[in-house]
């Protein structure tokens, strides 16, 4: 059974010097980054609304593996976020692959499934499959069986895997920042808006004021995949403008934020 592509996303990193300082300091430099935004598709989209003014979610991050990182050489990612506000915990398993048809063959149906389509920088496709479930603060997270409880697919799909062996935490806790608020219109009829947010992250253990990663994304979907080539080529552009003409908010050479993750893991292991 083939699996629909209900959400595409865009992503990219933004220098994230240029999102240093308070709250408010954050809040304003994602207003000038919207302004810029806006003002570079201006002739390219239907409409704008918003402005990327209001902080939606405030959340912990952390990243579970092996010490051999088994998890996440078979194309996995498992995270934990914990909401600052009402403590609601919850726990993601995302699969990823260029192959899209590798990456549909996955049981993810236990709690909110969703397979999408990443799109990175420069024009770097990959298809998620992601299966999120809220979880206690008394559920462990120690071995690789304390997983295998919330996705019994895992087993079957990486053999490698032993249900006694440990996991712990990858790299940094994460501290993040959501702000949303913002959007814009590409197609008329019936109408579709391209939601947009700016997520910032913090070393919880270090200076609070300064991101260690900046990402904007814009994303639109569609139950059924139906996606026009009208609206293919409209987002295309935005990303081609993001990438050649806002050079002095994206940043090209920056690590996605996961990826950041584990090489500073890996740094911090082999002592560099």
């Amino acid at each position: 059974m083939s699996e629909k592509v209900t959400s595409r996303e865009y992503k990219v990193l933004l220098k994230k010097e240029l999102f240093i300082g308070s709250e408010q300091e954050l809040l304003e430099s994602a207003k000038n980054f919207w302004h810029a935004f806006s003002q570079a598709i201006n002739n390219l989209v239907i409409e704008i609304n918003g402005d990327l003014n209001q902080i939606t979610d405030q959340r912990t991050i952390r990243f579970y593996d092996t010490d051999d990182y088994i998890i996440y050489k078979n194309n996995y990612i498992l995270r934990e976020r914990l909401d600052v506000n009402n403590n609601e915990r919850e726990i993601t398993l995302k699969f990823r692959n260029r192959d899209r048809y590798i990456a549909q063959d996955r049981n993810m149906n236990r709690g909110e499934a969703k397979f999408e389509e990443d799109i990175k920088t420069p024009f770097e496709v990959l298809y998620s499959f992601s299966d999120t479930q809220i979880i206690s603060k008394e559920n462990k997270l120690n071995q690789i069986q304390d997983v295998t409880q919330l996705y019994p697919d895992l087993l079957d799909k990486v053999s490698l895997l032993k249900a006694d062996e440990k996991i712990r935490t990858i790299g940094l806790i994460i501290r993040e920042i959501v702000i949303k608020g913002a959007k814009f219109q590409i197609k008329n009829q019936p109408r579709l808006d391209s939601k947009c947010a700016l997520i910032i992250w913090y070393d919880s253990n270090d200076d609070p004021k300064k991101p260690v990663a900046v990402e904007f994304s814009f994303k639109y979907g569609n139950e059924n995949e139906v996606y026009s080539r009208k609206v293919a080529q409209r987002a295309y552009d935005i990303f081609h403008i993001l990438q050649e003409i806002l050079t002095y908010w994206v940043d090209l050479d920056s690590d996605t934020k996961t990826a950041y993750i584990y090489k500073l893991e890996k740094a911090k292991v082999s002592g560099h």
